[in-house]
């Protein structure tokens, strides 16, 4: 121990006597150990740490399909959900949820919110415990129990002072007082790694709290056979496995098929998997893509801290030969090997422990940037972060490790080098290099290969990055179809005060009105769903006249085409540059009666899918799926739109659109939007204050949600956040690499040419002039260079190859991403080797010659 203390001590005062080369060290680590502690604490938080905090392995989600080829999947009815409960040959115990939205909030301080309607074992089949008051109790959570109480979230606990009377509080959700009574543990999210509810409900409240956010004016009680409404989470009896207990699933199937109204079709099975860590849905769902973009991740924080420490490799080798002397002087007075590895090893853990400290700092702020990123893009969509991102002591403990491999991969090899010096050579050597190395040698130095290797890596992260960025670019310059520029949103939801419909509709369009009234104003109207808006809603639509599916034939295929739909109010078109290009647009009286005839509106693409050989103008059409509010099943094409995309993520340009007239399909929650007669962002911005007081005057109690320019709310879409997050974290990886690329390339031609002082001054002393110097340096590193660049682009096109499921129309060869990425690291890399030889050509053949 007193050795390691004394190991310690000189190591602080041999890296303080060598200020620069330890300030770069340091700067490398923390650059190398910041990035893979950031990404770690990415994949820790959403990856790793468990969702379910008591015993996970043994609980599984529950979903149930037909048994024939179209897998049509559905949730279970409350029936159904007493039976699977009651199956303790394999399940311990089984618990409901459903989830919804609804306002929640104090007075007039109202804001939409995720919630969770749960059975009263919910809580207890998770393993977790209160961290205020208590959970809900068997009579609450029976079906229209109706009994106010809720339990809250930690995070909303907080964020509403963190008081300790929350307990027996009053918040309002839809407009009702409902009394908290307890307060969920701090972390839990209930069954996502990435979003949290801010309410838990008892399913007692089930169907107030869904007839709230229904569309038709049937009551969804929970008692109703065929009300199929509950997802189901079970965990399995102690020493049940997931395929023990599918072998037993078959005697539960016929329990619950004997449980099924008599106009039920086709025979169902059940299905068990692992709980989604991050799909709320109905059906089960692969999570693949998610491990890859985790493996993805870590493999790039990994090659950045390879790249480092390949960099400080050759640092710590050049520096040794400049301390040969000194470590045969040490062996030569009774030092052993060992000592000397040991002591060079110390001193690049010091360095590493201290490169690890500024990297957690580093790795701290990126955290800090992606957990600010996350929260503001999630409660753009009404959710809160589950997830806990920050460093904890789990992350601390990987670092460290970090620190450790990087000590072994940049240290090792040299602290070797080191002990096995050649005493009489070293003592009596002159600075210089070995008389006996070769062109080729000299080529395929060992340094000379790590800086290569560094080079042929940077290239990857650099195409990879490009990769990201021109699917950014790509993503952001898509034709849309519309047009954003001008026009304002304001987001109205009025299931959050439980509004009655017919007041809802009456309050809807007075704001129309009154929008479309204001000075300036070109175009305003309401819509249901809003491009770009991070929700999709459809149905499937066939011509009229089509035959029906087979009633009784579950393989049959299901006919009809699904498009992206909304309804409507007839100025919505013209307010988002949205052109009719045949027929006429709805009238005010089919948008504001709802027993008006059914019609609708679609684009080109639907209307040549479902009329490939006719004009669809004037054709009818109908749901395959007759609406369950009574709405008309049938109705008249009366015009053909543009094409123009609702996200991103659309395949083939713009997905298939209709629209229906507004009174036709209601829905609590609207969209208003306003264009102005000019896009000048000042001026929109002083409209937005003049809309928002105009339509407060004319409905103080409106339940906006938000009010922004359409050009901000189409930044805010989900699907472009990805891709452009993706653009972000790989740029940084290749910046970062081709830094370090650079940084080592200069660093190793500076020592050559340090090393090669006496060489050349002996060259320029028989004759040789400053360009023979200048090109016998250059010509070694752009050789070096071109055998770097040419691996890497090798290596560059399999990992695009790897990528290619990532991409976001771009092709994983892409020529121009590889072409940047090639010119970009050769140039820089060239630069790096420009500036030793211009330096060697100043050398003094005189000066060179007395060199010792």
């Amino acid at each position: 121990m007193k050795n390691i203390a004394a190991d310690i001590r000189f190591a602080f005062r041999t890296l303080a006597k060598s200020p620069g080369f330890t300030a770069l060290a340091v700067i490398t680590l923390a650059l190398a150990i910041g990035v893979n502690s950031a990404i770690f604490s990415l994949v820790n938080g959403l990856l790793l740490r468990p969702i379910i905090p008591y015993r996970a392995s043994e609980v599984v989600s529950v979903f149930t399909a037909r048994k024939e080829s179209n897998r049509d999947y559905r949730q279970f009815s409350y029936t159904e959900y007493k039976a699977l409960r009651a199956a303790h040959e394999i399940f311990s115990d089984a618990t409901a949820v459903n989830f919804a939205l609804a306002g929640i909030g104090r007075d007039d301080a109202i804001k939409r919110g995720f919630i969770f309607l749960v059975s009263d074992n919910f809580f207890q089949l998770m393993g977790v415990r209160p961290a205020a008051g208590r959970f809900f109790t068997e009579e609450e959570a029976r079906p229209n129990a109706n009994i106010p109480v809720i339990v809250a979230s930690y995070s909303l606990w907080q964020r509403m002072g963190g008081r300790p009377d929350f307990v027996g509080s009053t918040l309002r959700v839809n407009g009702r007082p409902h009394t908290v009574i307890g307060v969920a543990p701090q972390g839990f999210s209930g069954i996502s790694a990435l979003i949290a509810p801010e309410l838990w409900l008892p399913l007692g409240l089930h169907t107030q709290v869904v007839s709230a956010f229904s569309n038709s004016d049937i009551i969804p009680d929970l008692n109703q056979p065929k009300n199929y409404t509950l997802n189901v989470i079970a965990r399995l009896q102690p020493g049940v496995t997931m395929e023990s207990a599918k072998a037993r699933l078959p005697v539960i199937e016929r329990r619950l098929t004997a449980l099924q109204p008599p106009d039920s079709t086709g025979t169902r099975e059940l299905q068990l998997t692992k709980p989604s860590r991050f799909s709320i849905s109905t059906t089960p769902n692969e999570e693949g893509a998610l491990g890859v973009i985790s493996i993805l991740l870590i493999a790039m924080a990994g090659v950045v801290l390879l790249i480092a420490c390949l960099n400080l490799a050759n640092m710590l080798l050049a520096r040794g030969a400049a301390r040969a002397r000194e470590m045969a002087v040490r062996l030569a007075v009774g030092a052993t090997r060992w000592q000397v590895v040991r002591q060079l090893l110390v001193e690049g853990l010091t360095l590493a422990i201290a490169g690890g400290a500024a990297g957690l700092v580093l790795g701290h702020w990126s955290n800090a940037y992606l957990e600010h990123s996350f929260t503001t893009l999630l409660s753009s969509m009404n959710f809160s972060l589950a997830a806990h991102l920050q460093p904890d002591a789990t992350v601390l403990a990987v670092t460290f490790l970090f620190c450790l491999i990087a000590t072994l991969l940049f240290s090792l090899a040299p602290a070797l080098k080191a002990s096995r010096a050649d005493l009489v050579h070293d003592l009596k050597a002159q600075v210089g290099e070995p008389a006996m190395t070769g062109r080729w040698n000299r080529f395929f130095a060992p340094r000379h290969i790590l800086v290569m290797a560094q080079m042929t890596l940077s290239l990857v992260l650099l195409f990879s990055a490009g990769l990201f960025f021109r699917g950014a670019v790509k993503a952001g310059g898509l034709q849309l179809g519309f047009d954003p520029a001008g026009v304002l949103v304001t987001e109205m939801d009025f299931s959050l005060a439980n509004t009655p419909r017919t007041d809802a509709m009456r309050r809807t369009f007075a704001t129309v009105d009154r929008a479309a009234s204001l000075p300036g104003v070109q175009a305003a109207g309401i819509t249901t769903l809003i491009p770009y808006g991070n929700i999709t809603n459809g149905s499937n639509l066939m011509p009229a006249k089509a035959a029906p599916a087979a009633k009784g034939d579950p393989n049959a295929p299901r006919p009809g085409t699904f498009g992206v739909s909304g309804a409507i109010t007839p100025g919505y078109l013209d307010s988002i540059g949205v052109h009719l290009l045949r027929g006429r647009n709805f009238t005010e009286n089919e948008c504001r009666e709802k027993g008006a005839p059914g019609v609708c509106l679609l684009d080109e693409g639907m209307a040549k899918k479902l009329f490939p050989d006719s004009d669809a103008l004037g054709q009818h059409v109908r749901y395959t799926e007759p609406p369950s509010d009574g709405s008309p099943a049938d109705m008249e094409v009366v015009g053909i739109v543009n094409r123009h995309r609702h996200d991103v993520e659309d395949h083939d340009g713009a997905a298939y659109r209709f629209y229906t007239p507004f009174a036709q399909t209601y829905n609590a929650g609207v969209w208003l939007s306003v264009r102005y007669n000019t896009s000048d962002p000042q001026a929109l911005g002083a409209a937005l204050g003049t809309l928002r007081q105009e339509l407060r005057k004319v409905d103080p109690a409106l339940p906006v949600l938000q009010q922004l320019p359409f050009a901000l709310l189409l930044d805010k879409s989900i699907s472009l956040w990805i891709v452009r997050l993706g653009a972000v974290m790989f740029g940084v990886f290749g910046v970062i690499a081709l830094l370090l690329a650079v940084v080592g390339v200069y660093g190793v031609k500076a020592y050559a040419v340090a090393r090669r002082t006496r060489e050349i001054g002996i060259r320029m002393a028989l004759g040789a002039d400053r360009s023979d110097v200048f090109s016998l340096i250059m010509k070694q590193g752009a050789l070096q260079t071109a055998v770097a660049v040419g691996a890497g682009l090798v290596l560059s096109l399999l990992v695009g190859r790897a990528l290619s499921t990532m991409l976001f129309e771009v092709s994983p060869s892409d020529p121009v991403s590889l072409a940047i990425a090639g010119g970009l690291l050769s140039a820089a890399a060239l630069l790096a080797c420009y500036l030793p030889a211009r330096r060697a050509t100043k050398v003094n053949p005189m000066t060179a010659l007395r060199t010792d």
